[in-house]
């Protein structure tokens, strides 16, 4: 196969970067007889590429992503006869002659549209599913965000894969203490904390989160550290740490480098993340490898990147997110199980077995009549 995939993501810092960076790589790892078209947007990332005979970096110009994506990329695959272009986010060129793949990383603006932004919901609800409809093959990140891409969109069950997302490596049981201790340090972490890790907005149930805390605090003497940022319709949850008189156990440490951040997993008491919706919920996995207790939503695909490895809370009530966290502070046997779990269930995902399922994804499609 000539494949062609865009990647005009890949210096994003957020999941989607990591996506693209991570599946790209795996894909040239592991498969030894496609020939690849890596398409980018930006000339400073193609230097990236590992060199091979099988491998081209490309980069295309174009004014926009919007122009990028339906002239530039559908430009070149057609003069360069590619089989197929997989496009990592959101996105397909419609004017490719080729197949085309796209990866659908989440489905929450379908079940929970209250909690997003105007703007995104009018683009989710006229030029998205017009991607969806046209696409040869849709990527799911879980079997829960291909099935809500069926109900919602009214896609062919047939065309919708799934391949699961992984941690990156580097999250992992730490044993060197004077590393755990250089990081304590630098960010100024609390001897005793819970971990939320993500971004504060609706979706993320943050004001939950902290009013959960509150009621573990009456019981057990711990701090409360954010990895992550404030992004919009924050200023509600923000505003309980004062009135909550959470002030001085709630520390902040901002958007937190993987290299950083797996010392945290395993620094932590436990991570706590009752999401409303996770299509998979990366962090999921990241505590698991990590060995850090976790305590998740029962919804959405997080039971599916859990599996046995967790305490499930229901997102939407205060008493259930508190007493799942009381279970894991409380109980020494059900923490050392967790961690044990953890260990074992993050091994079931791994950047090549998800190349592994996108390339017969892949194949599937171009050889589909």
């Amino acid at each position: 196969m000539r494949i062609g995939v865009c990647a005009r993501t890949w210096g994003e810092s957020g999941g989607i970067g990591v996506y693209t960076r991570s599946v790209i790589e795996a894909l040239l790892r592991t498969d030894h007889e496609s020939e690849y078209r890596i398409l980018f947007a930006n000339a400073g990332h193609a230097s990236a590429l590992p060199a091979s005979a099988r491998v081209r970096g490309v980069v295309l110009a174009g004014r926009g992503k919007w122009l990028w994506d339906q002239w530039s990329v559908a430009r070149y695959a057609n003069r360069e006869r590619l089989d197929i272009v997989l496009h990592t986010k959101l996105s397909i060129p419609f004017l490719a002659r080729c197949r085309t793949a796209m990866v659908v990383h989440g489905t929450e603006r379908f079940v929970h549209p209250e909690f997003h932004k105007g703007a995104d919901l009018v683009y989710f609800r006229t030029i998205y599913p017009q991607y969806l409809r046209r696409a040869s093959l849709i990527i799911a990140v879980s079997r829960r965000a291909r099935d809500d891409v069926v109900a919602h969109a009214g896609i062919d069950p047939e065309k919708v894969r799934v391949a699961y997302l992984a941690a990156d490596p580097v999250f992992r049981v730490v044993d060197d203490d004077d590393a755990l201790a250089a990081i304590r340090a630098r960010y100024r972490l609390p001897e005793r904390f819970l971990l939320f890790v993500g971004h504060i907005y609706p979706g993320k149930n943050f004001g939950r989160v902290l009013r959960a805390f509150d009621m573990v605090r009456r019981q057990f003497d711990v701090d409360l550290v954010v990895a992550g940022s404030p992004r919009w319709k924050y200023q509600d949850d923000l505003a309980l740490i004062e009135s909550l008189g959470l002030g001085t156990h709630v520390h902040f440490a901002g958007n937190v480098p993987h290299a950083d951040l797996v010392a945290f997993y395993n620094l932590a008491q436990a991570a706590v993340y009752p999401s409303f919706y996770e299509s998979f919920g990366l962090v999921n996995v990241e505590a698991n490898a990590c060995g850090c207790p976790l305590v998740t939503s029962s919804t959405g695909g997080s039971p599916e990147a859990a599996g046995d490895a967790a305490v499930y809370v229901d997102p939407r009530d205060v008493g259930s997110i508190a007493q799942g966290v009381l279970q894991v502070l409380g109980n020494p046997d059900l923490r050392a199980d967790l961690v044990a779990r953890g260990i074992a269930n993050a091994r079931r995902f791994s950047w090549d077995a998800t190349a592994r399922s996108t390339l017969e994804a892949l194949r599937w499609a171009v050889e589909r009549r």
